[in-house]
């Protein structure tokens, strides 16, 4: 009786994650499908918003990175907000912008603690309607802003999440690192391409001013999460449809990869954390069947040590995981010119669910660090 029962759980948690990942594969074609990006000549200011701590190995690059946009100087400024930086991040931003002619760069010391307050503080101080965030060790193409503009006048959608990859994998770990981080961001495309909004990434989001501002109760006990909980604040009251996804490639936005498996599972317990503050079904439906199906997973393999005729069921799943995974996750790979990384998916889908269930229950106890603060939840 008792095992019967547990083949039907794992049966029915099964099909619950094909039908998941099935629905969201089915939203990223209905996007791409639907792509038709107008090409407006009409043009709004903008002000780009970066909440920074540390940075002071990458900043340089991405401010010469905003100032070499093709979109209007006229129309955009870039607010830096210095998050308690302890090393000379705010000098270099300083000296670039004595350097800088004819543009509008500010720095700012941020009153509070942590990315969701400095953003706050940046985006209070604009007085653009449309905010674009993203991080300081992140990498833009000369096209970034008017992708994003273009998408915003002729769809007028109130919050946009952009594509974010890793760039500069070099060991074999950091390419699987990628493969987990280019899965979620595609499962965040689908989503939104079936109407159901799931998360974003900050380090490529647009929204409208007012929009942040009226955010006042979403997420406030979570340090982090300042994007998914907006975007989920959007949801509840403008509707899904307020709601966009820019497939295009000049709106890449990439970042350098972990450089090892704790500051990978540092990110991932980041990540976790906010899980507990969902408020829509969708998300949450979501999170606890990709949850369950990976904890299955996590305990037939420990299980097949004592009982090897788990391990043949447990690989006969892991290949059905991979078919049903592999036509979202190659399609994004194919969109970002991340095709190189295709041969490692099927290794990829062996570990994941080690680090997934790891990541999750550690969520639960360990307080996370993030830029050299500790103690942070």
């Amino acid at each position: 009786m008792i095992v019967s029962s547990i083949i039907w759980v794992v049966f029915g948690v099964t099909i619950a994650y094909l039908i998941i990942i099935g629905v969201i594969t089915y939203g990223w074609l209905k996007l791409s499908n639907g792509f038709n990006l107008v090409e407006c000549k009409d043009e709004i200011e903008v002000s780009i918003v970066v909440a920074v701590r540390n940075e002071s190995a990458n900043i340089q690059r991405l401010i010469n990175q905003l100032i070499d946009q093709n979109y209007d100087p006229n129309l955009y400024d870039i607010i830096i907000v210095d998050d308690h930086s302890i090393d000379n991040t705010v000098e270099i931003v300083e000296q670039s912008i004595s350097d800088i002619s004819g543009k509008q760069i500010v720095v700012i010391s941020a009153k509070g603690e942590g990315k969701k307050s400095a953003l706050k503080e940046g985006i209070t101080k604009s007085s653009a309607k449309l905010i674009i965030t993203t991080d300081g060790d992140c990498s833009i193409k000369t096209g970034w802003i008017t992708s994003i503009v273009h998408q915003y006048i002729s769809r007028g959608q109130k919050i946009i999440l952009g594509p974010v990859v890793y760039e500069n994998e070099k060991s074999i770990i950091q390419k699987l690192f990628a493969l987990d981080f280019i899965s979620l961001v595609a499962a965040g495309a689908g989503s939104v391409g079936i109407g159901l909004p799931l998360m974003g990434n900050g380090a490529n989001l647009a929204f409208e001013r007012e929009v942040f501002l009226s955010n006042e109760e979403s997420g406030k006990k979570y340090t982090s999460g300042d994007d998914v909980f907006l975007i989920h604040h959007v949801v509840k009251k403008y509707g899904s449809q307020s709601v966009g996804f820019l497939l295009n490639e000049a709106a890449i936005v990439s970042t350098n990869a972990p450089g090892g498996f704790n500051a990978f599972l540092k990110q991932r317990i980041r990540w976790a954390s906010k899980a507990t503050g969902y408020q829509l079904v969708w998300p949450i439906i979501v999170s606890l069947t990709v949850f369950l199906f990976n904890t299955i997973l996590f305990l037939m393999l420990l299980g097949s040590l004592l009982y090897t005729w788990l391990l043949p069921i447990y690989i006969l799943i892991i290949i059905t995981k991979f078919f049903i995974d592999m036509p979202l996750v190659f399609k994004f790979l194919t969109f970002s010119n991340k095709g190189n990384l295709k041969p490692l998916f099927f290794f990829m889908e062996f570990i994941y669910p080690i680090y997934i269930v790891v990541a999750a229950f550690s969520s639960f106890v360990f307080k996370f660090e993030w830029k050299g603060r500790g103690e942070l939840k």
